[in-house]
Parts: structure tokens; sequence; C-alpha cells
């Protein structure tokens, strides 16, 4: 069997925290990228193919102490999936949009078509539970099973989007990327394990706290700013707050900052000669690359090219 990461079509990004990789063998050689997640508590890794012809088999052994949750979906490839999990066997055909969730600590074994590509989030253990109970949904967590092949269209839309943000970040990648990772973990439990949702009518987002968000925005635009900071800035959870910051703003959380941050960027393109580098730390990003392509999706020109045309 083959370990995750030999061979020249294993192509690492800048996650760092994988360990448990060395616990997963493949059969063949897999053609797998990994995406730099950043801070965010998960790894992501999207298999494109395996180089062989055929079946492949894929073992998952790692021990719990090692292991994260994983959350898989097929992205392409057809055939047969099969998966020997908990002392059982399934098998179904291989379709779009099937996803499996492996908790950590529990061994797999995976068949499936050489062609087929999945996208993979390996999350740390505890984190969905962890959401769903800043929600007040800690008896949802408890409710979290294991799926073994089943198609889930919504979780695998969100899934595609987390996987188009870290392809290119924008100007509030974390931010949007916590949004999904609740809303998938929302998705992941029985809709009768979860309580009714508080009205939003009965929350009121008031100027002081509004103020204390766009506050601590501001001072903060530089750094990695989550979902759960700007609810604790407001005094809310997470859930009420995305909820209550769009009725006051007319916009979610992710487009204020990502507008916030591109105001920043303009103002310190045109008024000094601060470098690339120093600048794209100033407006949240880990290094230059991830600013200019954000900075080019959103004004059309390169960040270079802008600080020339405004001191034309």
């Amino acid at each position: 069997m083959m370990a995750l990461g030999e061979g020249p079509s294993f192509h690492v990004g800048t996650s760092s925290e994988a360990g448990f990789f060395r616990h997963i063998h493949w059969s063949d050689q897999p053609d797998v990228t990994l995406f730099d997640t950043g801070s965010l508590p998960m790894v992501a890794m999207r298999h494109h193919r395996t180089i062989a012809h055929g079946k492949v088999e894929l073992v998952a052994d790692a021990p719990e102490a090692d292991d994260w949750d994983a959350l898989i979906v097929n992205r392409n490839g057809s055939g047969s999936f099969g998966i020997d999990f908990c002392g059982s066997h399934k098998s179904l055909a291989l379709h779009r949009d099937l996803c499996c969730f492996i908790p950590a600590g529990a061994d797999s074994r995976m068949q499936f078509d050489a062609q087929a590509g999945s996208f993979v989030l390996y999350m740390r253990p505890g984190l969905i539970a962890s959401l769903l109970e800043s929600e007040g949904k800690g008896k949802g967590a408890d409710a979290l099973a294991p799926i073994v092949g089943r198609h889930l269209p919504r979780v695998a839309h969100l899934l595609g989007l987390i996987e188009s943000e870290l392809r290119r970040p924008s100007l509030g990648s974390r931010l949007m990327i916590d949004g999904l990772l609740r809303a998938i973990a929302g998705l992941l439990v029985s809709n009768d394990a979860l309580p009714s949702a508080e009205p939003a009518e009965r929350i009121y987002l008031s100027p002081p706290k509004l103020k204390r968000v766009i506050d601590f925005i501001e001072a903060n635009l530089q750094e990695s700013i989550g979902l759960d900071d700007l609810a604790r800035a407001a005094g809310l959870s997470a859930n009420h707050f995305l909820r209550v910051f769009k009725l006051a703003t007319g916009e979610t959380p992710y487009h204020f900052l990502r507008a916030r941050r591109l105001e920043r960027a303009r103002q310190l393109l045109s008024d000094n000669a601060m470098p690339l580098a120093e600048l794209a730390l100033e407006c949240g990003f880990a290094n230059q690359a991830h600013f200019t392509a954000a900075f080019s999706r959103e004004v059309g020109i390169s960040p270079g090219r802008y600080r020339r045309a405004v001191r034309a």
C-alpha cells in the first residue's frame, strides 16, 4: 500500500497539521492537492484521480488520538463505490454529490474507480460539535452519526463553495468559510434533533452593539476575523448575529468585511509606497499572491496597476 504523500503527483500547499495522513494508505498513487487553510481548524484536500487502472483501494486506520473527522464528497467518476466501516460492508453506485462522514478513530476501507475524484475536509475532532453548541444545539451534536454514502446535494454544494474559496481566497475568506462550516454542521445532524431557531424579529442589534462590531472590524482588518469574533463583539450567538447584522446593515458580515478590506487596500495603494507584501498583511492576507488575486478579481486590475493608475 502507498501512503498518502508519496510520489510526484502529490502537490502540498502550506497546510502543516496533517500528521494523520501517514495512516491513510492507497493501493496506487493518488493525484492530490492540499489547500492552504490558514488558521482554520481543518485540512482541505482535492483528490483529482488515482494513477492506476481499474479499482483503487484506500485504507484509513489512524488511532483516535491522531485522527481527525473526515467529510468526503464525490466530485467526478462513476461505477461502484464500496466501503467497509465498523464491521459492515456497503456497496452502491458512485455518483456526484455522494457524501461520507467518517468520525475520528473509525477505521474504514474504500474501493472506487481510478478516475473518481473527491473533495475532502479533515476537521479537528469536536469542531462540528462546538459549532452546534455555540448555537445552543449541543444535543444535536450528540446525534451526529457516521454517514456511509448518502446523496446530500446541499452539503455537497456548501463544500463546493468552500473549495472555490480556498482555490481563490477573497477579502473575507475565513468569515465566509466559518459561515459555510456552520451551515454544513447543521445539515449533518437530524432536523428533529435541533431546537427551532429563535425568530430574528425577537433579537435586535442595537446601534451601540453595531458600532462595537464595526469598530472591531476596523481595528482588526489585518487579522484573521471569524464569525465567532464578530458575534462575541455583539454579545450574540453566531447564528443570531448573522441574521440581525444583515437586518441592520443590509449586508452579510462577509460582504461588509470584504468591502472594508477593499477600501483599506485602495487607500494604502493610493497614499503610500508600502511594498505589496506588507500591504497584503495589512489587509488580512497571509501572502502577496492571495492579496493580488483577490484584489484583481474585485477591481479588475492588479494592485500594482491600480497604484500606478491613481498616481498618474
